[in-house]
């Protein structure tokens, strides 16, 4: 299977954000639910509504800290990338090249008239 990571971890986020929505709202439903019965009050809507904000603020808060989760760790990669680069700058820095000892002929002649001269 040649799924990469962030597939799974999106599949995780998307399943940890529904059940962070829907587990205020059901507590609140059967709880009013429960009132309800129990007392013969009508606060079912009102904890509805309560638990559906409940559910929202949740989900915002877990995706907020998810994505900045992400652009940390997506700055500390561009930090270890960069400090590669600069290492391997380091490693692989050479030494200008020397002449040769070998003249050609036409370096010759240049040296013979530069002398005569």
């Amino acid at each position: 299977m040649g799924y990469k990571k962030s597939v799974f971890q999106s599949l995780a986020m998307v399943t940890q954000l529904g059940l962070c929505v829907l587990t205020p709202i059901l507590f609140c439903v059967f709880a009013g639910s429960y009132i309800d019965s129990r007392y013969g009050t009508k606060t079912l809507v009102f904890l509805l509504v309560l638990g559906t904000l409940g559910g929202g603020r949740g989900a915002y808060m877990m995706a907020k800290r998810l994505i900045d989760q992400e652009e940390k760790e997506k700055e500390r990669e561009r930090k270890e990338q960069i400090e590669r680069v600069l290492n391997d700058q380091e490693h692989s820095v050479t030494r200008p090249k020397t002449p040769g000892r070998i003249r050609s002929a036409r370096e010759k002649e240049d040296i013979g008239r530069d002398r005569e001269e």
